[in-house]
């Protein structure tokens, strides 16, 4: 996966780098068993303090995205379906929410749904990424 991130963004770096891990994982480019970039390298290739890349990494193992295993590197995290499932549901209540108040109701959204998941898997059946 390549990290970039843009400066002028206005959102901190280090958010960045987090968001670039969470879509990673969530688009299927990352997966459980990855290694991460080092500190070193990261900051290097980003052009950023490596302080940056720590705090990243920190926060990201604090919400249990990644582990660090000392000596061998930064991984994204196997078995985090807690985790997941947690955020999931606060994303999925914010999607009722939000649908709610651009008029549609739950089942606009199942069909909207239902049209993704297609799409999905006929990227998925030709090698695409969707």
């Amino acid at each position: 996966m390549e990290f970039y991130v843009n400066p002028y963004d206005g959102v901190p770096v280090y958010l960045q780098i987090i968001q670039l891990v969470r879509n990673g994982v969530a688009l299927g480019t990352l997966h459980p068993g990855d290694q991460l970039p080092t500190v070193r390298e990261l900051a290097v290739k980003l052009a950023v303090n490596p302080n940056t890349v720590a705090k990243a990494y920190r926060d990201l193992e604090r919400e249990g995205m990644v582990e660090t295993v000392s000596g061998k590197g930064t991984f994204v995290r196997e078995g985090r379906v807690g985790v997941e499932t947690e955020r999931l549901e606060h994303m999925v209540e914010m999607l009722v929410i939000e649908a709610r108040n651009a008029g549609l109701t739950v089942d606009d959204l199942i069909e909207r749904l239902e049209k993704h998941r297609q799409y999905s898997a006929k990227d998925h059946d030709q090698g695409g990424s969707s």
